[in-house]
C-alpha cells in the first residue's frame, strides 16, 4: 500500500487507487468535509457534506456515504467516520489506512468528535503541529466567551466573528445557550439552514429581515471574520453606527493579536481543530505502524512524532491553505 500526494491524497495498492480531497473534481475520489479547501464535487461524501457543496458550489454531484457504513470505492473497503471538525466532516478509513482530514478530538456544539482507531497507516493533518500551538480547555473558552457576550450585551449589539461555515454555526449554538436573539448573514444563513435540515435546533434571524427601528437593539450578530473591520458591506453600513463590540473567534488567537491588527474588543481561542498535544494523543491512541502528516506544519509535526511515540512519520509535500 503507498500512500503519496499528487493533487490530493493518494492511496494506491497495485492496480487500485483512490484520492482523498483531490484539489479538482474526480469521480470515484472522497471528500472529506465542506470547507473550501477539501470541498470539491464528484465524489463520496456524507450527506452533510453534500448539502453544503449544494450550497456552497451550487452542485449536487456527490455520492452520499453516511457514517460508519462500508462501501466498496475503486476496489478499496471505505467507511467514513465523525472527524468533530465541522458539520458533516469525515475520517476517511480505506482498507487499513486512515485519513483524518481536518480533525477534533474534543468536537464540538453542532458535531460529534473523532475517535481514534486502530489502523496501519496514518495520515493526519498538521494545522497545529508544533509544540507551542496548544488552545486553552474547550469549555473554559466557551465559557469566557458567554461571559463577554453577556456583559457586552448590557451595553448594546455585540458582534462575534469566524469563518461562515463550521465557526459561524458554533457561535449561533452556543448564544443560543443565553436565550438572546442572534442575527446573520444571508450566506451564514443558508448554510445554518442545512443545519436545521439535519436536525439541529439553530435559533437565528437573517439581517437582511431586521427593520431600522430594530438595528440598535441588543442582540449578537455573528459575521465573517472579514466583516469585523472596516469597510463594512454597503447593505450593512449601518452597523458601524450602532455602537457594536467586537469579537474574533479561531484556533490562531492563541498566537495571534487580532484585536490590534482588527481593531476588535477582545478575541477567544475557539478552534474546531485538533492542537498540537491532541495530535499527539490522537496517533498514540491510533498505534500506526506508519504516519503521515499533511497540511500547515507537516515537517515539524512528523519530526514530533517520531521524537515522542517512535513511530515513523513523514511529511506529504503539500501546498494547501487552511
Amino acid at each position: 500500500m503507498r500512500v503519496f500526494y499528487e493533487n490530493g491524497i493518494v492511496v494506491q495498492d497495485g492496480i487500485k487507487e483512490v484520492i482523498l480531497d483531490p484539489v479538482r473534481p474526480m469521480p470515484g475520489s472522497i471528500v472529506s468535509h465542506g470547507h473550501m479547501d477539501h470541498l470539491t464535487e464528484g465524489g463520496v461524501m456524507t450527506p452533510e457534506t453534500l448539502e453544503i457543496l449544494k450550497i456552497r458550489k451550487r452542485s449536487s454531484k456527490g455520492t452520499v456515504l453516511p457514517y460508519n457504513q462500508e462501501r466498496e470505492v475503486n476496489g478499496f473497503r471505505v467507511r467514513l467516520r465523525d472527524a468533530g471538525h465541522v458539520f458533516g466532516s469525515a475520517m476517511i478509513r480505506v482498507d487499513d489506512v486512515l485519513y483524518t482530514g481536518d480533525v477534533n478530538p474534543e468536537g464540538g456544539v453542532t458535531c460529534g468528535k473523532a475517535v481514534p482507531e486502530r489502523c496501519s497507516t496514518l495520515v493526519i493533518e498538521a494545522t497545529y503541529g508544533r509544540p507551542y500551538l496548544n488552545f486553552p480547555p474547550k469549555h473554559i473558552v466557551e465559557s469566557d466567551l458567554l461571559n463577554w457576550v453577556e456583559f457586552e450585551l448590557s451595553e448594546g449589539p455585540v458582534a462575534l466573528g469566524g469563518y461562515e461555515f463550521g465557526k459561524a454555526q458554533e457561535l449561533i449554538a452556543l448564544v443560543n445557550r443565553l436565550k438572546v436573539e442572534v442575527a446573520v448573514t444571508d450566506r451564514i444563513a443558508e448554510i445554518a439552514d442545512a443545519y436545521r435540515k439535519g436536525g439541529m435546533k439553530l435559533q437565528y434571524r437573517r439581517i437582511s429581515e431586521l427593520s431600522e427601528g430594530e438595528r440598535k437593539d441588543p442582540r449578537v450578530y455573528v459575521l465573517p471574520r472579514g466583516w469585523l473591520r472596516p469597510p463594512l458591506e454597503e447593505s450593512v453600513s449601518w452597523l458601524g453606527q450602532v455602537g457594536l463590540r467586537t469579537a474574533y473567534c479561531s484556533g490562531w488567537c492563541t498566537i495571534f493579536d487580532f484585536t490590534r491588527s482588527y481593531g476588535l474588543d477582545a478575541q477567544f481561542p475557539l478552534s474546531d481543530h485538533a492542537d498540537f498535544d491532541d495530535l499527539i494523543a490522537f496517533v498514540a491512541e491510533s498505534r500506526p505502524k506508519r504516519v503521515y502528516t499533511v497540511y500547515s506544519h507537516p515537517v515539524e509535526l512528523a519530526k514530533e512524532i517520531e521524537r515522542r511515540l517512535r513511530i515513523p512519520a513523514h511529511p506529504l509535500n503539500v501546498k494547501r491553505s487552511t
